[in-house]
């Protein structure tokens, strides 16, 4: 259920927080997901990247599903109407497509796991495995994984061109209304 009543032309403190907290995370998986792809198979550097990028992907996961109950919960800012109709319908499709990536990475990431023949833990806690040794279906989702962190990079530079563009145009206040409140920069008119 929406809180209509969020009329307020800043997000809330929760919703900032989780957004900062997942670039962070997001930011560290993807730097993990280049670094221990090139590590040689079998060592124990390997298995431990590969764990901690575990136990970091599906953390990000369960945050996914915060930000997704805070964003049902408290409605966020309204676009300026000033922002053409097109801008704002482009924005509402990618904030959609980041929410579904911040889903399916995870998720493709753990089906493929399952099918890996190794077993998945999250911070040292084992996981039920949603299937067995199957190296076709491994490398199908590990197949989609690769693509969708394709696609969520892509619309996270997206979201970053969109930011920059709105901290140019200092009149219209979209991206002070997601900054932490000190590092906010008061509209010169």
């Amino acid at each position: 259920m929406v809180n209509s009543m969020n009329k307020a032309e800043t997000y809330t403190g929760g919703a900032k927080v989780i957004h900062w907290l997942m670039v962070v995370l997001i930011f560290t998986l993807f730097g993990l997901g280049w670094y221990m792809a090139d590590l040689p198979k079998n060592t124990p550097e390997r298995t431990w990247f590969f764990a901690l990028h575990k136990s970091i992907g599906l953390t990000t996961a369960l945050m996914a599903v915060v930000r997704l109950l805070w964003r049902m919960r408290y409605a966020p800012p309204a676009l300026p109407e000033t922002i053409e109709l097109w801008k704002r319908r482009f924005a509402t499709a990618t904030h959609h497509l980041l929410y579904v990536m911040m889903f399916l990475q995870p998720v493709s990431g753990y089906i493929s796991s399952s099918f890996s023949g190794y077993s998945t833990k999250i911070w040292g806690i084992p996981l039920p495995d949603w299937g067995w040794k199957d190296e076709a279906l491994n490398q199908l989702f590990t197949d989609i994984h690769v693509a969708s962190s394709i696609a969520l990079l892509t619309l996270i530079v997206l979201h970053i061109l969109g930011a920059i563009h709105h901290g140019i145009n200092r009149e219209d206040s979209v991206l002070r209304r997601m900054l932490p409140t000190k590092l906010q920069v008061k509209s010169v008119k």
